[in-house]
């Protein structure tokens, strides 16, 4: 074989050999390439990662639901009764996704405490019978087409089952956003893993109302609200006999205290002594709502007529400054409603005609209801100091920067989704709750820490309660303009000569509290009082020769006594009642008063909206407030992250709110300009951007070819 040849064969043969190593060198790109993705897909189904680009988190859970999640002892069960998703109508299928996305990451959250099981009840009549005595609700839709009409039945409830025993569920369960359902599942696993209530303890004294019976209106509502019943106790110890608190009680409320006598102070002194917690909701005066808005004062004493103490003195004693006056906030932050055309009633509102002649409720400015303000007054101080001329007085500016604050102070969670929306619950009628001073600053007892919670804004006026506080009058419905002009008249007159101070309005002490009853002697029980009353009379009989009870007079025969028992008395009582707790003069734990300068925004008639037809008043956010209240004395933090969680409105507005009697065709016009103005920028921008920026790109090049072809030659 010549060299040709054989350069040829070896040539073929290296050929070959390169095929075969490019072969084998693709099949193991290959196979590692499956390697690589068959590993990606095994971690991605165990490990996911979410990103939540919106401002807001609004599709991002809240550590509320992981905390709840991932502290779970016992397994939960979620069983999802659902029926097919590709037969929900169009607008319910989206709720479907946004469910089993929720309760797929509910599984990941637990790390194995969730399992959820699926169940359609339209595939088993037994599930479906299941649904019937479970609670689960059926939604019956009717889908038209153009040759028929149907109903159809669909299923979206849960029910959460944890450790076997406790359960709860939502019959029919329809999210647009993840942000609604964690609004509405989150709070059922919290109720559903909460293995005992804790109990509060509560006193309260009925409002009079003109024309209503003896009973009053109380405080009941707020305490059945949802989020309270199904999560606390609250149980009531008003004694009339005055009886100490249990030792396991450790918090009690008072709504609106008044007619207190010496003994329940007593009781209240010790309950703090031990440490206990005293919450009390206080008004200096009791005003009757009556027809068109008379707001009249009722008789009302805080202190009972044969008390020697006075509650206010002992409130000091504690640290705690209570005027029994009534507060009026002039800025016009303090008292507008969150939506003053909608929701008018908010606080207060009056009927007016508009330029149609149709009557309709108008947000009227009444400075004896408003709410603590977020924002930094501090920021409005040359406002505050400008003179009768309109000139800022400088000195007096830089003291009210030092002086003045937010509405708002504390940091507690409490506050935190009130400090979202910018204003605290709305007040009505408040009264004056500060910290004890002496020539200007804190004057707190040894050991003793206090802090102011909310607060007014510096246009208060701070005044003993009036008679009458009527803003419109009774009269000719053509006269009440101008009773409301004078009423608020007279605000401005009194205003321009009092001094700017912002009001407190809520505070909280804590600490080892001295006794307010140290070195007395304790005021007796009522049944005490009486027993020692007949131990008196009998005396008196036996010192005027009557016979001593039991005693046989001589010769006498002795008889069976006939006849049923005669009833015990109180005496009777009062000796065969255990011994009571002896007086503790020094306290054995730190206690702590939360006290808030109103009640009203909890009273059931204010709460439900009774008044919300007539133009109120109506405490939108007072039950809120109270759940969160209860949340935060319990130090309970699991549901505050979601309930601080407020989305942001992404509404575009293109033409400000119509102001009421306003010539709705101006609005109208307005906003067909807009829209026109909205839809030439859609159409000419992107087509105007896409062509400068073909401009840019055609100068760039056209430029670097001639500094190409100037290179060349």
């Amino acid at each position: 074989m010549d060299s040709a040849s054989h350069f040829t064969t070896g040539q073929a043969a290296g050929a070959r050999h390169a095929e075969r190593g490019g072969a084998l060198g693709v099949t193991v790109h290959v196979v590692l390439l499956l390697l690589v993705l068959g590993q990606l897909v095994y971690l991605a189904s165990r490990y996911r990662v979410r990103v939540d680009i919106t401002s807001d988190k609004l599709w991002s859970l809240t550590d509320s639901t992981r905390s709840l999640l991932g502290n779970l002892d016992e397994r939960l069960l979620v069983e999802a009764y659902f029926s097919e998703k590709d037969k929900l109508p169009v607008n319910v299928r989206n709720t479907r996704a946004v469910l089993d996305n929720f309760l797929d990451e509910m599984v990941q959250l637990g790390k194995g405490k969730v399992v959820v099981e699926r169940f359609d009840p339209n595939s088993d009549k037994a599930v479906a019978d299941k649904c019937g005595r479970v609670g689960i609700q059926p939604a019956d839709m009717r889908s038209t087409s153009s040759s028929s009409v149907s109903l159809d039945r669909h299923w979206q409830g849960l029910r959460f089952v944890y450790g076997g025993g406790k359960q709860k569920v939502l019959g029919l369960v329809a999210p647009a956003s993840s942000y609604q359902a964690e609004a509405t599942i989150t709070p059922a696993i919290k109720e559903v893993v909460t293995t005992s209530k804790r109990k509060f303890g509560y006193m309260e004294w009925p409002a009079q109302q003109v024309g209503q019976s003896a009973a009053g209106v109380g405080w009941n509502t707020v305490r059945t609200f949802d989020q309270v019943a199904k999560r606390y106790e609250l149980q009531n110890f008003k004694d009339e006999d005055g009886a100490l608190l249990p030792d396991d009680l450790q918090t009690l409320f008072l709504f609106r205290p008044k007619d207190l006598t010496d003994r329940q102070k007593y009781v209240f002194d010790q309950f703090l002594m031990r440490g206990g917690t005293l919450v009390v909701f206080a008004d200096a005066a009791e005003y009757a709502i009556g027809p068109r808005r008379a707001f009249t004062k009722m008789p009302m004493a805080i202190d009972a007529p044969n008390s020697k103490v006075r509650f206010a003195d002992q409130l000091a004693n504690y640290g705690i400054e209570w005027r029994q006056k009534v507060v009026a906030d002039l800025a016009g932050e303090a008292d507008m409603p969150r939506d003053r055309f909608n929701a008018p009633f908010e606080y207060f509102a009056a009927p007016e005609l508009n330029f149609l002649g149709q009557q309709q409720l108008a947000w009227k400015q009444y400075p004896y209801f408003f709410h603590a303000v977020a924002g930094d007054w501090s920021n409005a101080a040359d406002q505050l100091a400008r003179d009768t001329k309109g000139l800022v007085d400088a000195g007096k500016a830089a003291r009210y920067r030092e002086l003045f604050g937010t509405g708002m102070p504390s940091d507690e969670f409490l506050f935190q989704s009130f400090r979202k929306i910018g204003r605290g619950p709305g007040f009505y009628w408040p009264t004056w709750v500060g910290l004890r001073q002496k020539g200007g600053a804190e004057d707190l007892p040894a050991g003793v820490t206090g802090r102011v919670l909310l607060r007014s804004s510096p246009l208060t006026l701070v005044e003993d309660p009036p008679q009458n506080l009527d803003p419109i009058g009774n009269g000719d419905p053509r006269a009440r303009q101008e009773h409301y002009q004078k009423f608020l008249a007279s605000f401005g007159e009194r205003i321009s000569a009092q001094t700017r101070e912002q009001a407190p309005l809520m505070v909280d002490v804590r600490g080892k509290l001295p006794s307010f009853f140290a070195g007395v002697e304790r005021p007796k029980r009522p049944s005490e009082i009486k027993e020692e009353e007949a131990k008196k009379k009998a005396e008196e009989a036996k010192e005027q020769g009557a016979d001593k009870p039991g005693e046989e007079k001589p010769g006498a025969e002795t008889v069976a006594p006939i006849g049923p028992e005669p009833a015990k008395t109180d005496a009777d009582a009062v000796a065969a009642a255990p011994p009571e707790a002896a007086q503790l003069d020094e306290p054995t734990a730190a206690g702590r008063i939360v006290m808030v300068g109103d009640s009203d925004f909890l009273r059931d008639d204010f709460v439900k909206g009774d008044y919300r037809q007539a133009g109120g008043p109506w405490s939108s956010l007072g039950p809120l407030f109270f759940a969160q209240m209860l949340d935060w004395l319990a130090e309970d933090k699991d549901l505050i992250a979601l309930q601080s969680r407020v989305p942001v409105d992404r509404t575009i507005t293109l033409v400000k709110e119509q102001q009421p009697g306003g010539d709705v065709r101006v609005a109208e016009q307005a906003l067909q300009q807009k829209t026109r103005l909205v839809r030439v920028i859609n159409w000419l921008v992107p087509p105007m951007l896409l062509a400068l920026f073909g401009l840019v790109v055609f100068a760039v090049r056209r430029g670097h070819k001639r500094r190409f072809l100037a290179s060349v030659s």
